[in-house]
């Protein structure tokens, strides 16, 4: 029998990559069937809502209306809570797979874990966001930059149990001298989840030109309502993402406990100096207890 993957482990750009895979492999059952017991109704939700403003949005064109319309706020608002379930149902796993000594947990308990976040996390990723946008209007490279940062503050939020602005604060720490470390797991993430979008979008394309060639369908219509779906149906593809940025994290922690670690030791049978001098980590106290 395969080992269970260790969480909390220094690892190089690679091992991430590659643990992370097996970390998928080996929880591929018990994480799915969460994501799709927790997420399945927000995301046929969305879907439905996302279809209805799709048919809504090519008749006000039609007419020459502006497509910014009531379903259309209606479609970014249950995106965005399907997002944000996924999201936190992922994390929520993680943790608790932590807490269980490398377990695979029950939907149960991840579903307790995302109702606990879910106010908590909707909020902080809301001002996260806005932080985004105002970085990218900044000449964009602001915008990246924070965009980077800030993939670690949900997984601080909902692996540590802290508040937005203790996250806020940690992931900058974590981050520091990492930062192009991370854009690279993230890029690379990206990619692999493209590919696997292009594997089933190449094929889905081709129905739809077959579709649009032998009947009298518009081409734009079918192609537009296609888009809907298979992006909504392959939203469980995320989770990969997800899960290497929660190993991110847990290299980080370990590195930044080491470093402090070696400086405990190096300092051992010196004399105590300024208390005001003695550097801390905000890893070693934790925000809120449970």
């Amino acid at each position: 029998m395969q080992e269970k993957i260790e969480l909390k482990k220094l690892r190089s750009f690679g091992e991430i990559i590659d643990d992370s895979i097996l970390f998928f492999k080996q929880n591929w059952k018990p994480l799915l069937k969460s994501y799709f017991y927790i997420c399945g109704f927000f995301l046929v939700a969305s879907l439905l809502v996302s279809i209805f403003n799709q048919d809504n949005t090519m008749r006000r064109i039609e007419r020459g209306e502006s497509y910014f319309s009531s379903t259309y706020f209606l479609s970014l608002f249950f995106d965005y809570v399907s997002f944000i379930i996924t999201m936190l149902t992922v994390y929520s796993y993680i943790s608790l797979y932590k807490e269980k000594g490398n377990e695979a947990p029950e939907v149960a308990e991840v579903w307790s874990f995302v109702k606990y976040y879910f106010f908590r996390v909707f909020g902080s990723y809301l001002v996260l966001t806005l932080c985004i946008i105002m970085g990218c209007v900044f000449c964009i490279v602001p915008g990246i930059y924070v965009g980077v940062v800030f993939s670690l503050v949900i997984p601080i939020i909902v692996i540590e149990n802290s508040t937005l602005s203790y996250a806020f604060n940690r992931c900058f720490q974590l981050i520091k001298n990492n930062w192009w470390f991370t854009l690279g797991l993230v890029f690379v993430s990206v990619v692999i989840i493209f590919a696997a979008t292009m594997a089933v979008g190449i094929p889905a394309a081709i129905v739809v030109f077959a579709a649009t060639f032998l009947t009298k369908v518009s081409g734009l219509s079918v192609y537009s309502y296609a888009t809907v779906i298979i992006s909504h149906l392959l939203q469980f593809l995320y989770i990969y993402p997800y899960i290497v940025i929660a190993f991110t994290y847990f290299n980080f922690v370990e590195q930044k406990d080491d470093d402090n670690l070696l400086h405990r030791i190096m300092n051992l049978g010196k004399p105590a100096g300024n208390p005001s001098t003695v550097t801390t980590t905000a890893g070693e106290t934790s925000p809120e207890e449970y």
